[in-house]
């Protein structure tokens, strides 16, 4: 039936997609998947505060996948990076086809390499929640950009965990300068396991990462260990360049034709992970595309930023460890 939707996932992310879900015309029926009772009521509690949901959706609240209706219109899943590759397998089995996946996608680029495998072998549409692409600011100021040209793309804040939310930036990244491949350059990571607010056994990652593109742009994104300052970004290229604070909606710009005067410009749009989410989830249904990152974009910022982690996490963990306990 196209008008479902699965939900794998109903914590703090994955609620806030079904607030979005609860609000779209498309829809007619969701299925909710969750093992946990704390998370049906989070669920339920969240659709009671969102106004705008119709009331004709019909809704099942659901323990394993096993109980899930075959066959809709869109899988999302918001569970824990931990064994979501073997979700998406379950959930295609029941005949969806078409998917959007919660970031971080694995915990090793091995598995997200069989996860792109299978996808291309069985016809999948999957996409990556990685949304900051998708914000306003970031589709004009990378239209300012000539894709033939390098760029320096800086980034430093406080500790906000270089995988969690260090992906959205260095995705960014692969979205400004177009690039295929990153290639190391000497990250330096602080030899501290940082606990993750997301749940036990997984943990998170402060210090320096930095690489380059194949056409010579240059990446480097520090969260220092020891304070909260929001990132700050500084991005530059031959003809323009920006400062912004996105958490203050604090942007600059200049470009060589003003001789590099600076400029104050309008950071917008409403960026609440349920309202940006209820456009991903009506563009899928209503077109099968929408403005985020395919499975396949964003390879380049999963196999870079897991890579580099993987090194560090075998430092401090196991020599063997295969899979990085992040999500």
């Amino acid at each position: 039936m196209k008008g479902r939707v699965l939900l794998v996932g109903c914590g703090e992310i994955g609620s806030r997609h079904l607030q979005a879900i609860a609000s779209l015309s498309q829809v007619e029926e969701v299925e909710i998947v969750d093992p946990r009772p704390e998370a049906h009521a989070l669920g339920k509690e969240r659709l009671h505060e969102a106004l705008d949901r119709r009331s004709e959706i019909r809704y099942r609240w659901i323990r394993s996948l096993e109980e899930a209706a075959p066959s809709g219109g869109l899988c999302i899943i918001a569970t824990q990076a931990s064994g979501r590759s073997a979700i998406v397998r379950q959930a295609a089995g029941l005949g969806y086809r078409t998917f959007l996946l919660e970031k971080i996608v694995t915990q090793s680029v091995e598995e997200y390499d069989e996860l792109l495998t299978y996808s291309r072998n069985h016809s999948l549409s999957v996409w990556v929640n990685c949304k900051s692409r998708a914000y306003p600011f970031h589709k004009q100021a990378a239209e300012r950009m000539d894709p033939e040209e390098p760029i320096q793309f800086l980034v430093a804040g406080g500790n906000h965990g270089l995988a969690t939310n260090g992906i959205h930036i260095v995705d960014l990244f692969v979205h400004y300068d177009r690039c295929r491949r990153l290639i190391p350059q000497g990250s330096r990571l602080d030899s501290i396991l940082h606990p993750s607010k997301r749940g036990k056994n997984v943990y998170d990652m402060s210090g320096t990462l930095q690489a380059v593109s194949e056409k010579g742009s240059f990446f480097s994104l520090t969260f220092a260990r020891d304070h909260q300052a929001p990132p700050c970004f500084m991005v530059t290229s031959r003809a323009y360049r920006f400062l912004l604070v996105q958490d203050d909606r604090w942007a600059y710009e200049a470009d060589a034709s003003s001789r590099w005067a600076w400029r104050p410009i309008p950071f917008e749009g409403n960026l609440l992970i349920s309202n940006m989410s209820r456009r991903f989830v009506s563009d899928l249904l209503e077109k099968g595309s929408c403005e985020l990152p395919t499975l396949e974009e964003c390879f380049p910022a999963h196999e870079f930023l897991l890579g580099e982690i993987k090194t560090q996490f075998r430092l401090l963990t196991s020599p063997t460890l295969e899979h990085c306990p992040v999500t």
